[in-house]
């Protein structure tokens, strides 16, 4: 292990500084060696719950390469959570080992201004306090001491930092000291994410308090508190509500604001002072509307903060959303206040429990990274035409891959889109397809037949696909739409026409839609879900798209690629012949200048694609495996194309197998 850090620290700048980022680079190699130095680590070895992860850049060139040690009951991302990483400085001068924080879900909540460092800073002295024996270690305990010797973070990375050790490159320890300081570190996190974990047992905690709140006029502000993981109430001109001691403070604060005139702040000053001192971390949250409608539930897990920087809403306090499964509180439902503690309701709390329990949101799953070097073992693009794609795509939001058949379309829209994320993980994949019965209420929302003889309201696929998208805005989602241009577009995207578009997504974009029941049921197309649309260029029967869509989409043709090297590759792989390879691309090749020079009636868009000639198995003869591709495949697709001219269908038949 000492010596693999001393390789990297030796050889990544230089790498970063004059090599170009992607394929099989010799820094993956040492990182993927370090990998399995720390998996093979005992203690990691045998603890299901601990995953190893590293970065040395997704595109470019990371500025500060990493690797990992996650508890998946904690978090699988570096941008949430607690967790042991070995940080390198990209001018190689050395590394740092520390127990440390993810900074991204904490700048979405609080920004990257005072309340986000304090935040880090409280948290870190929360798990600090678990380890009093830490104080006597060598491990540096505070982000003010030792800067000079450590990376030049910025003070949110620096606040992030829990323990930390700084190895320079000429005076790493010895194997052994350096697996102790990662005993360490990872036996603290594994204390903490144990403790941290359990408070969530819902069976564990029968004291805890249950909260029903309502976010914003008929909770406008629901979709912001579920993407940001918060609850979050108003009276901002009350300032930090910390400041005042008792409820009577704010009602006579709010009373004097108000006049005398004014009706009495009784429930308002109830309401301010309950959300800052007895909403305790751990307690039970609704989100609710009116008397009995509930959009979700969940568990707080911070403590009160005033965050000067929110436009409204200031007084916040950090949730995770658990489920956001629609229900409806029993009876007539609760009292129609902003904030109502209901654990004293025996029906709602047994409500509350067990919907909460039911934990509806998917846990995130754990994927293979994916590179362009995985990417171009499988395509025959170039690396140059890949990258354009996905560089479009993270511009545009919305691309779609057009081309005859037999190019491959579908094979590049899934590479596609595990680039976009950067692993290969299908479970942020929909796959749809489009035909002329599709519409608006499987797309989006519509009412449904139920069993008991009335109707539903439904969510379409794209619509559920967004939902699932907005509980994970730190990682990329794709929806890929086969043959998008056989269904009617304008009727199946309706007023998400607009909302796909690259400037129009995200909660300050949210509209109502066609079934919307109230003023809160708005919905926005979140910024992390790209795009993928697929169309035949030679189908006949279907429209032209209209430019309404085709000036929200950027378009790429995937043209046949029979000369490519891989396509060679893939037949002599398979059994076939460098001969057979040769009459494939005279004869398909010959045949796609015809069609291409059919200006008219064909065209380029109905050229023969290469995957029609990508054998699926062994080639066991030449010849026979031709004609059988000739005859079953290439045959019918010909008569279509002259159906009116037998005769140049034979002709051409017949230079096909001659």
């Amino acid at each position: 292990m000492r010596e693999l850090l001393k390789e990297i620290l030796e050889k990544y700048p230089t790498a970063r500084a004059n090599t170009q980022f992607g394929g099989q680079h010799e820094i993956r190699s040492l990182f993927e060696k370090l990998k399995d130095e720390f998996s093979s680590l005992g203690f990691v070895a045998n603890n299901k719950n601990l995953l190893v992860k590293y970065s040395y850049g997704k595109g470019n060139w990371a500025h500060t390469p990493w690797i990992a040690i996650l508890d998946k009951r904690e978090t699988t991302t570096t941008q949430k959570g607690t967790y042991v990483v070995m940080l390198f400085r990209a001018d190689g001068d050395g590394c740092h080992l520390k127990l440390g924080q993810g900074v991204t879900e904490i700048q979405e909540l609080y920004g990257s201004g005072v309340a986000a460092i304090e935040e880090l800073q409280r948290r870190a002295d929360q798990v600090r306090a678990m380890f009093p024996n830490m104080i006597n270690s060598d491990f540096d305990q505070s982000a003010q001491l030792g800067l000079e010797k450590r990376a030049k973070l910025t003070e949110l990375y620096e606040a992030s930092t829990i323990y930390s050790k700084y190895y320079k490159k000429n005076e790493i320890p010895s194997n052994e000291d350096l697996i102790n300081d990662i005993s360490t570190l990872v036996e603290c996190c594994e204390q903490y994410v144990s403790q941290d974990s359990s408070g969530e047992d819902l069976s564990e905690t029968p004291n805890r308090k249950i909260w029903a709140i309502g976010l914003g006029e008929g909770g406008r502000l629901w979709n912001e508190s579920y993407e940001k993981g918060i609850i979050s109430i108003g009276w901002d001109y009350l300032g930090d509500l910390f400041k005042y001691k008792s409820q009577d403070e704010i009602m006579a604060k709010l009373a004097e604001l108000r006049g005398p005139d004014a009706q009495s702040p009784t429930n308002d000053s109830l309401c301010c002072y309950q959300f800052a001192h007895e909403i305790n971390v751990g307690d039970l949250v609704i989100a609710k509307v009116g008397r009995k409608k509930i959009l979700g539930g969940g568990i707080v897990t911070s403590d009160y903060v005033y965050d000067p920087e929110r436009r409204e809403h200031k007084n916040v306090r950090q949730v995770k959303w658990v489920t956001t499964q629609e229900a409806e509180l029993p009876g007539t439902g609760g009292p129609i206040k902003t904030l109502t503690e209901i654990s004293r309701y025996p029906e709602f709390r047994e409500l509350v429990e067990a919907y909460v329990s039911e934990k509806t949101i998917p846990d995130k799953v754990v994927a293979d990274p994916y590179s362009y070097e995985d990417a171009l073992k499988d395509l025959f693009l170039s690396e140059a035409d890949l990258k354009s794609m996905i560089d479009t795509a993270k511009r545009k939001k919305n691309i779609i891959l057009q081309g005859p058949p037999g190019v491959g379309k579908t094979f590049v829209s899934k590479r596609l889109a595990y680039l976009l994320m950067g692993e290969k993980d299908s479970s942020r994949v929909e796959f749809v397809q489009f035909h002329q019965s599709y519409s608006y209420e499987d797309f989006v929302q519509g009412w449904r037949p139920n069993s008991d003889g009335g109707f539903n309201l439904k969510s379409g696929s794209f619509y559920e696909f967004c939902r699932k998208a907005r509980y994970d805005l730190s990682r990329p989602h794709v929806f890929i739409i086969d043959e998008i241009n056989r269904g009617n577009l304008s009727k199946i995207f309706g007023e998400l026409l607009m909302l796909i578009e690259s400037d129009k997504r995200g909660l300050q974009n949210a509209i109502k839609l066609t079934y919307s029941e109230s003023e809160a049921d708005r919905f926005s197309v979140p910024e992390n879900v790209f795009i993928i649309g697929l169309m035949n260029t030679a189908d006949r029967s279907l429209a032209i798209v209209d430019y309404a869509l085709r000036r929200r989409f950027a378009f790429f043709n995937l043209p046949p690629q029979l000369e490519s090297s891989k396509f060679e590759s893939v037949i002599t792989q398979a059994g076939g012949s460098a001969n057979l390879v040769k009459k494939i691309r005279e004869r398909i090749g010959g045949l796609n200048q015809v069609i291409g020079n059919e200006r008219r009636d064909l065209g380029p868009g109905f050229q023969i694609g290469h995957s029609y000639f990508c054998p699926v198995d062994q080639i066991k003869s030449d010849s026979e495996w031709y004609l059988s591709v000739i005859n079953t495949e290439i045959k019918p697709l010909i008569e279509e194309y002259w159906f009116d001219s037998p005769d140049k269908v034979d002709t051409l038949l017949a230079q096909l197998v001659e």
